[in-house]
């Protein structure tokens, strides 16, 4: 089968990743690649899935995950777009829909997975795909969301969360993030995890994504009924990406404290995920999801 079309354009970390996928598409899924990044896209790309064969769910490591991000998709909320979750294979979209979906449908294994790279999660109670607070204006006042939202108890018994932003090979958001008072009364407050000699930096666009995802998880916390006693942000990215640690290193020299932004690298979970895994279908899932994303040698040559 045909790899397709490359992008002359990517970087180097974008052109590997986007020519495992295409051997994906060719080698493990068998189907010929379709046009992108959007619909009605004029020109073909290796990456990208034919629209029946999206349709079909091939995105989508197991038929469970592709149900749940169809009925995430019903709800019509928020940023999850159809066609870049069921077409483009490069898209850390349906890679979180690949990696938390199936920790979603399954909490004892998701418990037992973040519980290793967390010591203070007792339960995984829930997690959710691209959600935000119902009542955005007394958060943020927009459309600000969360990649995955992780509610757990603690081992102390308080309710508390993660607030997940995935990346694969899209840069960080490089449109300018609205700087204006929703977002200044939380940075001018006095429990703000940011360094007030830093403010002048935060919405800048090497980091302001972070900023912005610090602030969601921040504002949950200063509610006047706060749901959840604790909550942190978290960054999952791929280990060979080699602009992702200066981008998080940068943004933690703005704070307090540089541990309140939370770092999980996708080996070091699969890894977790993997020695927590009880049952046949936990193990091939973790495995078809180390081949889809990490295992890069499948695609050398």
């Amino acid at each position: 089968m045909d790899l397709g079309p490359q992008c002359k354009s990517d970087n180097g970390f974008t052109a590997r990743m986007r020519w495992h996928q295409s051997w994906y598409r060719a080698q493990v899924l068998g189907v010929e690649c379709g046009v992108g990044p959007r619909r009605g896209s004029p020109g073909r790309y290796g990456n990208m899935l034919r629209a029946e064969d999206g349709a079909r769910g091939l995105n989508f490591l197991t038929p469970a995950i592709h149900r749940l991000a169809e009925a995430r998709l019903a709800l019509g909320k928020g940023l999850v777009e159809p066609f870049r979750l069921r077409c483009n294979l490069l898209s850390s979209q349906p890679m979180c829909f690949n990696l938390f979906g199936h920790l979603a449908l399954n909490l004892d294994l998701a418990t037992r997975t973040l519980a290793a790279l967390e010591p203070e999660v007792a339960r995984v109670e829930g997690i959710w795909l691209e959600w935000a607070p119902q009542d955005a204006l007394n958060h943020l006042g927009d459309r600000t969301a969360f990649d995955a939202f992780v509610v757990y108890r603690t081992r102390a018994g308080q309710a508390a969360f993660f607030g997940v932003e995935t990346k694969l090979t899209e840069p960080f958001s490089q449109s300018e993030a609205f700087d204006g008072p929703r977002y200044r009364r939380w940075v001018q407050h006095p429990a703000a995890p940011w360094r007030p000699e830093a403010a002048g930096q935060l919405a800048d666009l090497r980091h302001n994504q972070l900023w912005r995802n610090h602030l969601l998880a921040f504002a949950m916390l200063q509610q006047p009924e706060p749901q959840f006693a604790l909550g942190a942000p978290v960054v999952v990215g791929h280990p060979k990406d080699p602009g992702l640690p200066k981008t998080l290193e940068g943004y933690r020299a703005l704070l307090r404290d540089p541990a309140s932004l939370r770092d999980w690298p996708l080996d070091r979970l699969l890894e977790a995920a993997t020695k927590a895994a009880q049952t046949k279908e936990d193990r091939a899932w973790a495995e078809g999801f180390k081949d889809r994303y990490l295992r890069l040698e499948l695609s050398e040559g």
